[in-house]
């Protein structure tokens, strides 16, 4: 964080009373998750090709894939970002990076082919193919031309649909989001998620998150913390405004 939105983020919580401690503990708060992490030698990506590590233009990296054995490859935030976002929605079942690569025609009839940077796969069983580019280079490439064209070609023995996202879909607020479910759920506490859906079964209308934290004096805050998040990410929980969740944010139950 900035140290800017730092400070607006403290004016912020002074302003509507959340008091956030800055004091050093004197004892370490660890994570409790009820399924010990164990370590298990990383494997290769599944995907069709590797961008180089080094560009002077964009972003490279990895990150962990959805069954968090594999490395995921990224060559852009945008990419990072909705990889995030999409290991973080609880629908798909897959979600694998630059697969697959697909055959087009331009204008002239020359061939080419395309790699997308993801496939996804849902609960529904439909499968979607995603193009995720900055917006400048969704224009610079033409790339819904590009989209049509691999679609003329047929998609249907690998996929249902395309899609293009951009930064209007991989926002700094969905990634943060995405970023806490994922903390979340890899360390899931069984007792304090059960806690934490017992207080929040009998909401009849929205409450503030950081007041679910306060609320029961006994608890530690960093572990109901996680449950929330795990909460929100289940679907019990969501915010009744969009955008990035906060201390601030007010929450309503689901019919979940």
């Amino acid at each position: 964080m900035r140290h800017e939105h730092f400070i607006k983020q403290h004016m912020l919580n002074i302003r509507d009373g959340i008091e956030v401690s800055f004091q050093v503990p004197t004892e370490t708060t660890y994570h409790r998750p009820t399924i010990a992490p164990s370590y298990t030698p990383v494997l290769p990506s599944r995907g069709n090709r590797k961008p180089s590590e080094k560009s002077p233009f964009n972003w490279r990296g990895n990150q962990p894939s959805l069954d968090g054995d594999h490395t995921m490859h990224f060559e852009s935030g945008v990419e990072l970002r909705a990889g995030r976002i999409f290991r973080a929605d609880r629908k798909y079942v897959e979600v694998r990076e630059q697969w697959p690569t697909l055959p087009w025609r331009d204008k002239d009839g020359k061939k080419h082919t395309h790699t997308f940077d993801y496939f996804l796969l849902d609960d529904l069983g439909i499968r979607t193919l995603v193009a995720a580019k900055p917006k400048d280079i969704v224009f610079e490439k033409d790339l819904v031309d590009t989209m049509r064209r691999i679609r003329r070609e047929g998609i249907s023995h690998v996929a249902d649909k395309i899609s293009i996202v951009t930064e209007a879909f991989a926002t700094t607020a969905a990634n943060a989001n995405a970023e806490w479910m994922l903390l979340a759920i890899r360390n899931r506490n069984d007792d304090e998620y059960a806690a934490a859906r017992e207080f929040v079964a009998g909401l009849t209308g929205a409450m503030r998150f950081w007041d679910m934290l306060v609320a029961t004096p006994e608890i530690v805050i960093a572990h109901r913390r996680l449950a929330i998040w795990h909460l929100i990410y289940d679907g019990v929980l969501a915010p009744i405004v969009p955008g990035r969740i906060t201390d601030r944010s007010y929450l309503i139950k689901t019919g979940n």
